[in-house]
């Protein structure tokens, strides 16, 4: 690597590494949207989900493909309010995806970095997005409320259709 560039092999990480994460993310707005349209139960999904991926990492330690360090209550309270914080997005996701149509879920998801951006400068001093990075979030944000506009749901409801999206960002 010379003058900051990226090398092809690491690009080529990157793009995979992209792609994949949009893959999943993606997979798993549509499986929890058909997995609520037969059980409407979004805290039972939730709970059922969890306690799969509990089983997993159980199984995965118990047979030896996973190590785990013991939870140690010492690191674990201060990673609590995060936990709650976490489990209330995932909650407002399931009510999201029960109320609403998965575009409106995938519209208000991209307006996320546009938030972050702007709370990241407000509240963690971190520097303000550049202009090129304003250009893109506006385009996001240009975007999302082109799309609210012909939403029928918005049209009929106003932000009441948005309440859990909302909440969810």
């Amino acid at each position: 690597q010379k003058g900051g560039t990226m090398s092809s092999t690491k690009k080529s990480e990157v793009i995979l590494a992209v792609l994949a994460y949009s893959f999943c993310s993606g997979s798993l707005v549509l499986v929890n949207k058909l997995i609520l349209h037969y059980l409407p139960y979004p805290s039972l999904v939730i709970a059922v989900q969890l306690l799969a991926t509990l089983a997993f990492i159980l199984g995965a330690t118990t047979f030896g493909f996973l190590e785990v360090d013991p939870l140690m209550w010492d690191c674990v309270v201060p990673y609590l309010a995060y936990t709650v914080a976490f489990s209330l997005g995932v909650f407002c996701n399931m009510k999201s995806l029960t109320l609403s149509n998965v575009e409106t879920i995938i519209v208000f998801r991209a307006l996320a970095p546009f938030l972050v951006s702007i709370l990241d400068a407000l509240f963690l001093g971190r520097q303000w997005p550049s202009a090129r990075s304003w250009g893109g979030l506006s385009l996001i944000v240009l975007g999302a409320l082109g799309y609210a506009l012909t939403d029928e749901k918005f049209q009929s409801q106003g932000m009441n259709a948005y309440f859990w999206p909302t909440l969810y960002l």
